[in-house]
């Protein structure tokens, strides 16, 4: 067995060195290696898919062997970085790919390979030396979605102001997230969102309204922690807009703004690029659960208002669930997204300052007040799921 190791590390480091197309069929146990090895189950760019085992963990530096009759041929060398999906992906090194790896190739881990400690061709390393594992890594990719949000809001008042201020409403979104796949943990997401609101005024009148909400967040997604269960930090930028043409008191015209954290966590069920491999398929990606929370969040009345200045919170839940379709037939967009979600936000905020009060002065609005705002809704979006052209433009191979 010792002189297996051997030889088998001597024909590596042969290859790796001297560029030898093959090693010799007669130095090498065929057997031996498969039953040391891995077989790849896909490949995708640079990213190679093994079934878990214990053959190979992460962390190991790997070579992909190509067996061919009773040749055995070195293509490739790279690190197992992580396990997704019930899967072991191994990152290849672009300069040792002498051809691209597929199916059926096989994995072999460089610890399987580790000579006698009184081998004198491969003498140990010292004591205490510490070898660095490879950083994990998961794919970036690019979401662009359209769909609805409808949903009721409503404000409570403990006095006139905004009083009438409840109404149904049917939002068109468009969201667009991109996980960077050069800074894998990274992402950028940015959500937009408007529509026009038939509100009443207090003589039962309708006065066109116009609603708009803008977001946009910085992510920081974390690997597992617990199997498929991941967690993703977010810093958020939040804008609204609520316009008006009542003139009372009872509907008021507002901004606000918001600076806020927060949490996702989503139990990841398939591959965020997800690919069939027996034509079109689709898949339940992730089921999540949304909490963000606004410990600044500043209002700003119109015409008529309740205070020159003002204070305030906003938390936000949201549950979803979301499936990825894959139609291979279709040029370049072939990985389809759905998402379903259920949500319920609530605002509150004081007021200080002078008040304004509406053109007619049939009424004076209370100083210093307290109010609250709440909502609740339900989204469907559609749309598309792809890769991270841009950093797979700008990598080196």
């Amino acid at each position: 067995m010792k002189k297996i190791f051997f030889i088998l590390v001597m024909a590596t480091w042969m290859t790796f060195c001297l560029s030898e197309p093959a090693l010799a069929s007669s130095w090498i146990n065929i057997d031996f290696i498969k039953k040391n090895a891995v077989p790849v189950r896909r490949v995708m760019d640079d990213v190679v898919f093994l079934p878990r085992s214990n053959r190979v963990s992460v962390g190991d530096l790997v070579v992909v062997l190509r067996v061919q009759g009773d040749d055995v041929e070195v293509i490739a060398r790279g690190a197992a970085e992580t396990v997704q999906n019930n899967e072991l992906l191994v990152v290849m090194e672009g300069p040792s790919i002498s051809k691209i790896p597929k199916a059926r190739d096989w994995v072999v881990s460089l610890s399987k390979l580790k000579p006698p400690p009184d081998d004198p061709f491969f003498p140990q390393p010292p004591d205490g030396t510490i070898i660095d594992k490879p950083d994990p890594y998961e794919p970036g990719y690019m979401v662009f979605e359209v769909g609805t949000d409808q949903g009721h809001f409503e404000s409570q008042s403990p006095n006139q102001a905004n009083q009438y201020k409840v109404f149904d409403y049917k939002f068109t979104e468009m969201h667009f997230l991109w996980y960077v796949d050069m800074f894998w943990r990274y992402g950028i997401e940015y959500q937009s969102s408007s529509a026009n609101i038939p509100v009443q005024s207090y003589y039962r009148e309708i006065r066109p309204t116009l609603a708009e909400e803008t977001r946009i967040a910085l992510h920081y997604r974390m690997l597992p922690v617990w199997k498929e269960l991941r967690p993703t930090l977010k810093l958020i930028s939040l804008n609204n807009k609520f316009v008006t043409t009542n003139e009372d008191e009872y509907v008021l015209s507002s901004q606000a703004s918001g600076m806020g954290l927060g949490a996702n966590f989503h139990y990841l069920f398939s591959d965020n690029l997800y690919k069939s491999d027996k034509g079109l398929g689709w898949k339940l990606n992730r089921a999540y659960f949304d909490l963000n929370y606004f410990p600044s969040y500043i209002v700003t009345d119109g015409t008529v208002s309740r205070g020159s200045a003002s204070s305030g919170n906003r938390m936000e839940l949201k549950v979803g669930a979301t499936a990825l379709f894959y139609v291979p037939f279709i040029p370049w967009l072939k990985r389809y997204s759905l998402d379903v979600s259920y949500g319920i936000s609530q605002a509150q905020m004081s007021f200080s300052g002078d008040v304004k009060n509406a053109p007619d002065g049939a009424y004076v609005i209370p100083a210093g007040q307290s109010y609250t705002e709440s909502q609740s809704f339900f989204k469907v979006m559609l749309g598309l799921r792809l890769d991270d052209f841009f950093s797979k433009l700008m990598k080196s191979r």
